[in-house]
């Protein structure tokens, strides 16, 4: 098993990153083209998308990997077909309903909740992405949990390279200050991504079928499924009601502040279209670590073999958080050259140094939700996700009107960090981790803060004046990452033989 998640985690992080880097590259370029107010727009339509993807998909992808990973581990290889079977059906009904949603409700979600006219075409160039889009993330379940990882990174790397090929090839022909076409456009890329992405992992998972239904009964197997994905579908719609509200309610209390609506909108944009995406760019590893644990702490969870669970949690808490402070040293030392290069905004780098404080606690949170689905702890996550809407929503209503963006800034930075506390409450009564401060907390934010100075006088003092920009900011990045390593050592946050354990568990991997 611990083969298994090394050699998964590999392969899907090299696929993760890419993909996300693809998607970064294009996420600035989109940025750039359409501007702060497109961009905005944009993200307030996939806020209302988002909701309907988790009504088309409802926790199903979750089920999938769940179920056949414990059929796998009990040894009933005959329910995992069928498992995908029911799953499917289940997805064929959900997505249905929500791309007529979709299709007859653009108009009125454009009028009544986003407010702007000019996402109508948008959103109804979105609703056949739907049930392709719930499919897909069948079979996506059924590979991860059978830790054939590589074929449903290939259909996301397909996907990506579709929709980036479409998109810019359809905004070169429009004018793109012409913020409906632009916005229209990136949804006919996504659309078309999609579409193809299924018959590309659908081809794949006829040509690797390994596990085949011998019964037709599938009533308990229907039983099951809708006992994990109801809850954490029931989390999702909550969740994507509560997080589309939230961010409708941005601009209009924003100009109840005092703004004007394109400065509204554009600021949203900035936030939600920039900067939060650079904060989220570096969790790919997290990412595909988090999709590999799904499966193999719910088959550990099967056989009861608590003391996997706990070690397997323990590294992962460590790892999160080491990186995390990492990630906090290179945002405070140079946000600004960050947002200089990528967007020529001063305003991204301000908020990259104000948000960079939430990068431990964001990842933790992260984590932390997968954990807990895995361990069959669905609703916990759903509790405290809840609690951070409602406090969101709350300080939105009462007091952006008063104190403006800086008001929505708080309560992101309150909530994220309440977030964390309550996770790792729960986990720490469900996994038995004993929570080991000083190493994965106070060692690491001592680094960070050591190797951040020493970055940013070599930054200053010479590189900044030898290199161009991008160069002396790569190189500055690699400084402060050498040192914050090396300083994790000296401290004995991490040791020389966890590397060289890792190192070997890669090289045995290569050789199998």
């Amino acid at each position: 098993m611990k083969n298994n998640i090394i050699t998964g985690t590999i392969i899907l992080t090299i696929a993760t990153v890419f993909i996300r880097l693809m998607g970064f590259i294009f996420r600035i370029y989109l940025a750039n083209t359409i501007g702060a107010e497109g961009i905005g727009l944009y993200q307030l339509i996939l806020s209302f998308y988002i909701l309907t993807i988790t009504l088309a998909t409802s926790g199903i992808s979750i089920a999938v990997s769940r179920i056949t990973a414990e059929e796998i581990a009990k040894n009933k290889l005959q329910n995992v077909s069928k498992t995908l079977k029911v799953s499917i059906i289940i997805c064929l009904i959900s997505s249905g309903i929500s791309t007529l949603i979709l299709l007859f409700g653009a108009k009125t979600v454009s009028i009544y909740v986003i407010k702007d006219i000019r996402a109508i075409y948008p959103l109804i160039y979105l609703a056949p992405s739907l049930p392709f889009l719930a499919f897909s993330s069948c079979f996506r379940g059924y590979f991860f949990a059978t830790k054939n990882v590589s074929k449903p990174s290939s259909a996301q790397f397909l996907e990506q390279i579709i929709r980036i090929f479409v998109t810019i090839s359809l905004l070169k022909n429009i004018d793109t200050s012409d913020i409906a076409k632009a916005c229209s456009t990136a949804t006919i890329g996504m659309t078309v991504g999609e579409i193809i992405s299924f018959f590309y992992i659908y081809f794949l998972y006829l040509f690797d079928k390994k596990y085949k239904a011998k019964s037709k009964n599938c009533d308990k197997l229907l039983g099951r499924i809708l006992t994990i994905s109801i809850p954490v579908a029931g989390t999702s719609y909550l969740n994507s009601v509560l997080r589309l509200l939230e961010n409708a309610l941005i601009p209009i209390k924003l100009i109840q502040y005092g703004m004007t609506y394109s400065s509204a909108i554009s600021i949203y944009g900035i936030l939600k279209g920039m900067v939060l995406p650079v904060l989220f760019f570096p969790t790919s590893f997290l990412t595909s670590l988090a999709t590999m644990l799904l499966p193999s702490i719910s088959s550990a969870n099967a056989k009861k073999n608590n003391a996997h669970i706990t070690k397997t949690v323990s590294k992962v808490l460590h790892f999160t958080l080491t990186i995390g402070l990492f990630l906090v040293g290179i945002f405070v030392v140079f946000s600004f050259q960050i947002g200089n290069i990528l967007y020529h905004n001063n305003k991204v780098g301000l908020l990259l140094k104000t948000l960079s404080f939430i990068c431990p606690f964001m990842y933790t949170n992260m984590i932390s939700i997968t954990i807990l689905n895995a361990l069959g702890h669905q609703l916990s996550s759903f509790k405290i996700n809840i609690l951070e809407s409602i406090i969101k929503i709350t300080v939105i209503l009462l007091f952006m009107p008063t104190y403006g963006f800086n008001a929505y800034l708080f309560v992101l930075l309150f909530t994220t960090v309440l977030n964390t506390i309550l996770y790792l409450y729960k986990l720490l009564k469900v996994s038995y981790i004993i929570f080991d401060i000083s190493n994965w907390i106070i060692k690491p934010t001592m680094s960070a803060l050591i190797s951040g100075i020493i970055s940013k006088i070599i930054y200053t003092s010479l590189l900044n004046f030898i290199f161009s920009p991008v160069v002396a900011l790569l190189l500055s990045i690699f400084c402060l990452f050498i040192t914050y390593f090396a300083f994790l050592i000296a401290f004995k946050s991490i040791s020389i033989q966890d590397i060289n354990l890792f190192l070997s568990s890669l090289k045995r991997n290569k050789q199998n």
